[in-house]
């Protein structure tokens, strides 16, 4: 297991190589005819032998996204002292040592330690690769987890995730208004938890938190921009607000636009009549 017992690898009769999360208790299949496989001293990263290949996964939780060394012996040991970390290859003849990338390495212990300015920095010296992306995107999915919106938006930006980046640069800037108006923590403010719920696609959670603050109009607003113009004539409705037949109208006009819905020509005259349709209800 991983040191924080979160992971497990184990081999099976064939030896192929599978990875378990116990969270969400599903497996992986890493790799097949492996005859070594050790994690890393006090990290996530995992070595692994298969055949002539010599696989480090520097980033478990993106297991498609592996480093390979070209090898001609067998995997002896792992060393990793003095600020090293090194593979020992035993050729026959000679041992080889194949150093491993000390930075990513530490990035891994500063996730795992929630430390996540650290492995920002260590990510921001690196070039984007197949496995710093990775590692940004793990970075990303635990900031979003934990509520650390500023890390997010950062990784998004370093992902070429624009949409997501300026979505969460709008949600920074409410928090950061709350914090400064003397809440100890924005991102506990209602609006920000609302728009954090719509992006993880929680959409009735978000409508919730808006009407149980009296924000009737932002909730279906919110569903007008998503098209989700059920749930919003649901809510005026609800409230007996003036607008709802103006919205039903409004509804119908769109699903006419974008050709969801079509009429005999007889009827598309007299359309302004036929706000009560199957769709409005």
């Amino acid at each position: 297991m991983n040191p924080s017992a979160t992971k497990l690898l184990f081999r099976d009769r064939r030896r192929s190589l599978h990875l378990y999360d116990i969270a969400t208790q599903t497996r992986n299949t890493l790799r097949d005819f492996c005859s070594y496989v050790q994690w890393v001293p006090n990290s996530d990263v995992v070595v692994a032998q298969s055949r002539d290949n010599l696989c480090v996964w520097y980033t478990i939780d993106a297991p498609e996204r592996v480093t390979i060394f070209q090898i001609k012996g067998d995997v002896e040991d792992i060393e990793r002292a003095g600020g090293r970390t090194e593979v020992i290859v035993d050729e026959g003849i000679n041992t080889v040592s194949y150093r491993l990338d000390e930075t990513l390495i530490e990035f891994g212990m500063s996730i795992e330690n929630k430390q996540y300015e650290r492995a920002v920095m260590l990510l921001e010296e690196l070039e984007l690769s197949p496995e710093t992306e990775a590692m940004w995107q793990t970075l990303c999915n635990l900031a979003l987890q934990d509520g650390r919106l500023v890390i997010a938006e950062r990784c998004c930006a370093a992902l070429g995730d624009t949409a997501r980046a300026s979505y969460l640069r709008k949600v920074n800037a409410v928090a950061a208004e709350a914090e400064r108006e003397g809440m100890q923590d924005g991102t506990e403010h209602f609006l920000v938890q609302a728009r954090m719920a719509t992006l993880d696609k929680q959409f009735e959670r978000a409508a919730q938190l808006l009407l149980d603050q009296g924000k009737v109009e932002e909730a279906m607003e919110m569903y007008q921009e998503l098209h989700r113009w059920d749930e919003a004539i649901a809510i005026s409705e609800s409230k007996n607000r003036e607008e709802t037949e103006e919205l039903k109208t409004s509804y119908l006009q769109w699903l006419l636009m974008t050709s969801q819905v079509r009429f005999p020509a007889p009827l598309v005259v007299q359309r302004h009549h036929l706000v009560s349709c199957h769709h409005c209800q």
